[in-house]
């Protein structure tokens, strides 16, 4: 799939959705670090979820223009668990029969969204307005913190409910899996 078809796929999701697929990335990390945690704080069109997994590289890697975090952000590029019985799980409560299309299809619904990871004593960050990266990565600079944070604005209002009980089924699916969640004021 193409980057055009994943921008027209993407205005078909719900602000629900945007919040699922994200959270799938979590869960999809969880299969490879399962003694993680996965936080969620919910606002009425926007979310933080923060993962305590490996991270992901946001500087570009010897000889290539682009890290492999924006590469992820910007095309196609599934991101699939280790284990056959969490994949069934993110089939059936998330991706459908279109499978992991990876954060590119969510990205590219979002007004704003901003990537931090942290990953071997370094944290960066990124920001993107529709999928379209507003700058370079930048390095914060150093952490002894591990993981993964997305804080996205969603097109529209996310039903809590409906998100909350996506993410008690999940955790009940998934051996293991924790995810805390709350809900913040918008700002």
């Amino acid at each position: 799939m193409e980057g055009e078809d994943l921008r027209l796929l993407s205005k078909k999701l719900t602000p629900n959705d945007i919040c699922a697929e994200f959270l799938a990335l979590s869960v999809v990390e969880h299969s490879f670090s399962p003694d993680l945690g996965i936080r969620v704080e919910l606002n009425t069109t926007g979310a933080t979820i923060s993962d305590t997994g490996r991270g992901m590289r946001l500087h570009p890697d010897s000889g290539d223009t682009m890290s492999h975090a924006e590469r992820a952000l910007t095309s196609c590029y599934p991101c699939l668990p280790s284990d056959p019985d969490t994949e069934r799980t993110l089939l059936d409560m998330i991706w459908r029969d279109r499978g992991s299309l990876g954060p590119a299809l969510a990205n590219f619904a979002c007004p704003s969204l901003t990537f931090v990871s942290r990953r071997r004593g370094e944290a960066w960050s990124q920001a993107y307005r529709y999928g379209v990266a507003q700058s370079a990565p930048f390095r914060i600079g150093p952490t002894d913190r591990k993981g993964t944070t997305i804080s996205f604005e969603t097109p529209g209002r996310i039903e809590p409910a409906a998100f909350k009980r996506l993410a008690a089924d999940l955790s009940v699916r998934i051996p293991g899996l924790r995810i805390s969640l709350s809900e913040r004021a918008a700002v």
